[in-house]
């Protein structure tokens, strides 16, 4: 292999260890069921109108858990993950909140490449270009107390907030609504990481209240992590709207990638929940537990 060749395949192996930090959450609470405001659309499907003018913070935050509360799971089997310098891989993403998470690609000549997923009790990181070759994992209650958060430095049950599914929780400190000029709200947060404060702000649609954009910072306001949501659409059965095209930037590495969605089914049955939610067994590829103290965590190769 050439030196050229070498380089190339380093960075391809960062770009997705960098791809698979990027996390957040979801849950539950209720609102009434709001009514449709004709000619208001995002994507392609007339969403609800949500808020009054000049909501408070405790109706806009209703707004958003009413549209959260309604997703007791999320299944996408036609997906498509696109990461510069990366050949656009096919994928597929299931989620059940508030911890269960899955986020599978691959494409048609090398087969499985990524491989993210959280159950109730650890999480779990695989590539295949990485080397060593290795499955990471850690437990969620082991979490803020392991190297992982070198790895890791937001929460992994968190990966359902990228689909826009977000829990403003009474624990965390909470500001706003912040009217914008283009007449969004901006709802800021503070969050409690397990360990060194994270500082949140979620920026919602003024008339319907869907999340479009979550950014995360540091105390000192270095952007960890963003995320954008777009081309909502209302699920017929559930009420629920969700975004078909999810944008996230890493700032520290300069990675940003798009996950496009064709279809979600919500609330549907789980094709084999005791195989979706299980850490994958890959052959070749060592399980290593990044709460153990022996391990020592390094840049990617």
């Amino acid at each position: 292999m050439s030196e050229t060749s070498q380089r190339h395949d380093g960075a391809a192996s960062s770009r997705w260890v960098v791809l698979l930090l990027l996390v957040a959450v979801v849950a539950s609470s209720g609102a009434s069921c709001p009514q449709v405001l004709r000619g208001y659309q995002v994507g392609m499907m007339p969403l609800p109108r949500a808020l009054p003018p000049q909501a408070s913070l405790e109706q806009v935050v209703a707004a958003v858990h009413d549209n959260t509360s309604r997703v007791r799971s999320a299944t996408a089997t036609q997906a498509v993950l696109v990461v510069p310098g990366v050949p656009r891989l096919s994928a597929r993403l299931a989620c059940e909140p508030p911890r269960r998470f899955r986020l599978q690609a691959q494409t048609s000549i090398t087969g499985p490449e990524l491989d993210i997923g959280s159950n109730d009790d650890l999480f779990w990181i695989w590539l295949r270009q990485h080397q060593p070759p290795i499955t990471a994992f850690c437990r969620h209650d082991q979490y803020a107390q392991s190297q992982a958060r070198r790895l890791l430095p937001i929460r992994a049950d968190w990966m359902p907030e990228l689909l826009g599914l977000v829990n403003f929780r009474p624990d965390d400190s909470h500001e706003g609504p912040f009217p914008l000029p283009d007449g969004r709200l901006e709802i800021r947060s503070r969050l409690d990481s397990g360990g060194e404060p994270v500082v949140k702000s979620t920026i919602l649609d003024g008339t319907t209240g869907l999340v479009a954009e979550q950014h995360l910072f540091t105390p000192a306001g270095e952007r960890l992590a963003s995320v954008r949501t777009t081309r909502y659409r209302v699920d017929a059965a559930s009420g629920a709207a969700l975004p078909h095209l999810v944008e996230i930037s890493w700032p520290a590495s300069g990675i940003d990638f798009k996950l496009e969605l064709t279809t979600i089914t919500v609330n549907g049955p789980s094709p084999d929940p005791a195989q979706l939610w299980q850490m994958p067994a890959y052959p070749g590829y060592e399980p290593v537990d990044l709460a153990d103290p022996s391990v020592v965590i390094g840049p990617p190769r």
